[in-house]
């Protein structure tokens, strides 16, 4: 029997109405243990101290706490000017401030730190440094991009550190671009994601190929951004809560456990 997917619904920001979005994650929150986490872009141009996006995190994390108590799953999604410096072991206030939501209660719980390094854009990151990093953080989880370019990197990372980071396999490099082939997952026991031009059209046709070159209870987790905007070129709560429906349906005719 299959293991349900996690739902990562990624592109919220500030120009995401807060209350719709809070009611999208009620909506799921308690429905037969669907699992649904929020990817919220942050650099040093877009969640400065101050800024429109670090306002509305503040803002989304106190409604959801002292009005709805209601949890927010968070994988931040950490890009250039940033991602080096956690690389290498410094965090910007910012971040140390996010990174400290723990949602028990309600609110913004940031379990997962995804690093959007891409090694030719950016130089590698040192290895000792970054596993560090991660040893220091080990109440959240850390991602890793999976592409061409970062491969090796990640392999070598593996072989020295095993079990200590999950994957998001995105050959499109964050274009949004659908996948030639999905492929098996990289490493059978690290959880693996899956992003590239998902939809609420195409997501039950995705897990069916993503599924096939999977063992039953592979830990799998799924990425949608692109395909999820509306005409205004942000997100839309209407295509995610269609996405997140579709996956529902297709775990309850593929008996999901």
């Amino acid at each position: 029997m299959l293991l349900k997917p996690k739902i990562t619904i990624s592109g919220a920001n500030e120009h995401t109405d807060i209350k719709g979005l809070i009611a999208l994650i009620r909506k799921y929150y308690h429905s037969s243990g669907i699992e649904i986490e929020l990817g919220i872009q942050v650099s040093p141009t877009k969640a400065f101290y101050g800024s429109e996006r670090y306002q509305w995190l503040m803002e989304l994390h106190k409604q959801a706490f002292y009005t709805n108590h209601t949890p927010i799953r968070v994988s931040l999604h950490v890009n250039p000017g940033w991602v080096e410096q956690i690389c290498a072991g410094i965090f910007p206030l910012e971040l140390i401030n996010l990174i400290g939501f723990y949602g028990n209660g309600g609110g913004l719980d940031v379990e997962r730190i995804q690093l959007n390094f891409l090694i030719g854009r950016e130089q590698a990151p040192d290895m000792d440094k970054l596993y560090w990093v991660i040893n220091s953080f080990n109440s959240r989880r850390f991602i890793f991009t999976y592409n061409d370019a970062n491969r090796d990197f990640i392999h070598e990372f593996y072989k020295r550190y095993r079990i200590c980071f999950d994957l998001l396999y995105d050959e499109s490099h964050g274009e949004g671009k659908p996948a030639q082939q999905w492929q098996p997952a990289v490493f059978s026991n690290i959880p693996q994601g899956y992003s590239g031009g998902l939809s609420p059209d195409n997501i039950e046709q995705a897990l069916d190929s993503i599924f096939a070159v999977n063992e039953p209870d592979a830990k799998i987790g799924v990425d949608a951004e692109g395909q999820l905007k509306g005409d205004d070129g942000h997100l839309s709560l209407n295509k995610a809560d269609a996405f997140v429906a579709n996956i529902l349906r297709w775990c309850k005719n593929s008996n999901c456990k």
